[in-house]
């Protein structure tokens, strides 16, 4: 679909950055040390990830601790919006059918308010992409807020979709082909649509804050304050693959042999730190979660595991030995392990972290 954009991207700028050659560096420290057995029990809280009817769940977003919003996926192709609770019962908010090729990006929460964007081909016209609320801990049907959201960029970040200061922003590409970005705004309750304008490729990070969206080795980073019209330029190096948000940069380096490392620093180029090895890559897209979290996927024999490092302690925490389909929002990140009817969701509150 042609408004969705896909991670096919960001899979060919790591590739793209294999092929340089790491430059002269100051030494850094070694990486953390990284045990093959988690460090601790990590208190997490479990859902299924197939439904009674045999529909395969993934969540997209924790409300709370033990709550979820996600999809529900049937074996017709049908797509459901499901809220998940570890109790066992899951809230259908929403059913769209396999005949409009549904996809649903975008979630996001502020307090009970939930909102998220669904693309979808109908009547055999072109994709369109809707913006809907929800009261998710109330038994109340969906409010579509907009159709007017342009063409919509959907790049795997948390802030895909931002609900800020009673605000929905996204970015949306400019149908003119000119390269600049369209912040698009509305009114939780409605209304109509605000557009401006930034001149390059921006996606938005944490509010009120955008930040260059193309990445690649050596490519400098600017993040721009969207309310005061402050401009931070990130210094890159050569052999580094830049992720900013206004508190850290998290940077993959690389050399003509492959992945290096993985280094954190400030976006003013200060606190620079190596956090693992060329035995680990991130989860995420974002750089870090909670302004403090990096989850890490670690290569073991028979299989990768799950470790956080957090960056105000610099302990790195070995939370799974096993883990696939990481992901992460705010304070939470949750994983799978299982196949078929075996597939089970694992979340962690990294709040509870020793």
């Amino acid at each position: 679909m042609g408004r969705v954009l896909s991670m096919v991207a960001g899979l060919a700028v790591v590739v793209w950055a294999l092929a340089l050659e790491e430059p002269v560096r100051a030494p850094l420290g070694p990486p953390t040390p990284i045990s093959v057995v988690p460090t601790w029990v990590a208190p997490t809280v479990d859902i299924p990830g197939v439904l009674a009817d045999g529909a395969t769940y993934a969540p997209r977003l924790y409300l709370t601790p033990d709550t979820s919003v996600g999809v529900a996926t049937g074996a017709d192709g049908t797509v459901r919006i499901i809220v998940a609770r570890a109790t066992g019962s899951f809230t259908e908010l929403r059913r769209l059918p396999a005949g409009e090729n549904p996809q649903v990006n975008g979630f996001a929460v502020d307090g009970d308010t939930l909102v998220w964007m669904e693309s979808a081909t109908r009547d055999g016209a072109a994709p369109t992409t809707t913006l809907w609320r929800a009261t998710w801990s109330a038994d109340a049907p969906p409010v579509l807020v907009t159709a007017d959201t342009g063409e919509p960029t959907f790049l795997g970040y948390a802030t895909d979709v931002v609900l800020y200061a009673g605000t929905v922003t996204w970015t949306s590409l400019d149908p003119q082909g000119s390269g600049r970005t369209q912040v698009r705004s509305i009114p939780i309750s409605g209304g109509s649509v605000s557009v401006r304008y930034l001149e390059g490729e921006f996606r938005l990070t944490t509010p009120p804050w955008a930040v260059t969206a193309t990445a690649g080795p050596g490519r400098p980073v600017t993040l721009l304050n969207l309310e005061t019209g402050e401009r931070i330029d990130v210094g890159v190096e050569p052999a580094d693959v830049a992720v900013c948000d206004p508190v850290w940069c998290r940077l993959t380096v690389t050399s003509d042999q492959g992945l290096v490392a993985i280094d954190v620093m400030r976006p003013d180029g200060t606190e620079r730190r190596r956090l693992a090895g060329p035995e680990a890559t991130p989860t995420i897209g974002d750089a870090a979660l909670a302004d403090r979290y990096v989850p890490l996927a670690v290569d073991r024999s028979g299989g990768v595991g799950l470790s956080i490092v957090d960056l105000a302690t610099g302990k790195t925490h070995v939370v799974a030995p096993r883990a696939t389909n990481v992901a992460g929002r705010g304070g939470i990140v949750w994983w799978s392990t299982g196949v078929g009817p075996e597939l089970i969701w694992h979340s962690l509150e990294l709040s509870r972290l020793p």
